[in-house]
C-alpha cells in the first residue's frame, strides 16, 4: 500500500520544527567535511536506528553534521542541561550513531542500514534487512535519514524540488544506481533499498563480523 511520505529538506535553523517531524520521513541535513568515518557499513537494529529519531538526539545529530561536534559547544547552541546533553550523547554513542574523533563527536559510518532479528526455530535465526529504513553520510549530499516507505503526492510542489533533485541525483551516482523514481522521496528510498539489497550481500559474503558478547 502507498501511503504519504513527509520529507523534510532540513536545511531550517528552527530546532523546534524537529518535534513536528511525523512517524515516516526522509531528513536530509548539509554536511560539512570531516564529520564522519569513512570506509565502512554500520548495520543496526530497528530499535537502535530509531533512537536518532528523537527530536533532541537529531538537533544533536544536525550540529555534527555541521561541523558542531565539541559537546560544551553543543550545550551552549542547544541551550540543554549537561546531564541532558550527555545523556543524549551517551544513548547515540551506545547505538551505533556516533563517536569520539581527533576533533570531537563524528559519525561512525558513512552508510546505516537497518535489521530486524526473526526466530527461525530451535538453533536458527534470520536476519532481516529492512529496506525502507537507513541514513546516509556523504560530503556532497549531506546527512539523510530515511525511515519508511512512503511516497510524497505533494513532493512535486516543494519548494525545494530542484535542490532535493540535485541532491539524489549525486547520491545515486555515488552507488552507481539508475533511478526510475519519479520523485526526490522516492528516489531516495529507491538508492537506499538499491545498497541493501545488491550491495550488502557482497559485503557480508567478503569479510568478517565481529560481535560484542554481553
Amino acid at each position: 500500500m502507498i501511503k504519504l511520505l513527509k520529507v523534510v529538506a532540513a536545511s531550517f535553523t528552527d530546532m523546534s520544527l524537529l518535534n513536528e517531524l511525523d512517524e515516516d520521513v526522509v531528513i536530509r541535513f548539509p554536511i560539512r567535511p570531516h564529520t564522519f568515518k569513512r570506509g565502512k557499513v554500520r548495520l543496526m537494529s530497528a530499535d537502535a536506528f530509531e533512537k536518532a529519531l528523537d527530536p533532541g538526539r537529531l538537533s544533536i545529530l544536525k550540529l555534527i553534521a555541521f561541523g558542531v561536534s565539541r559537546p560544551p559547544v553543543i550545550r551552549q547552541k542547544l541551550k540543554l542541561p549537561k546531564s541532558t546533553l550527555y545523556k543524549h550523547i551517551s544513548v547515540l554513542a551506545k547505538y551505533g550513531w556516533i563517536e569520539r574523533g581527533e576533533f570531537g563527536l563524528v559519525f561512525s559510518a558513512p552508510v546505516y542500514l537497518v535489521y530486524e532479528v526473526e526466530d527461525g526455530g530451535p538453533g536458527s535465526l534470520s536476519i532481516r534487512l529492512v529496506n525502507g529504513k537507513g541514513a546516509f553520510v556523504d560530503e556532497k549530499t549531506g546527512f539523510i535519514i530515511i525511515n519508511g516507505v512512503r511516497p510524497i503526492p505533494n513532493c512535486l510542489k516543494c519548494p525545494m524540488l530542484r535542490q532535493c533533485t540535485q541532491h539524489v541525483k549525486l547520491l545515486a551516482n555515488t552507488f552507481n544506481v539508475t533511478l526510475r523514481s519519479g520523485t526526490p522521496a522516492e528516489a531516495y528510498i529507491e538508492v537506499l533499498t538499491w545498497v541493501t539489497s545488491k550491495n550488502l550481500a557482497k559485503i557480508l559474503n567478503s569479510i568478517y563480523l565481529d560481535l560484542s558478547l554481553r
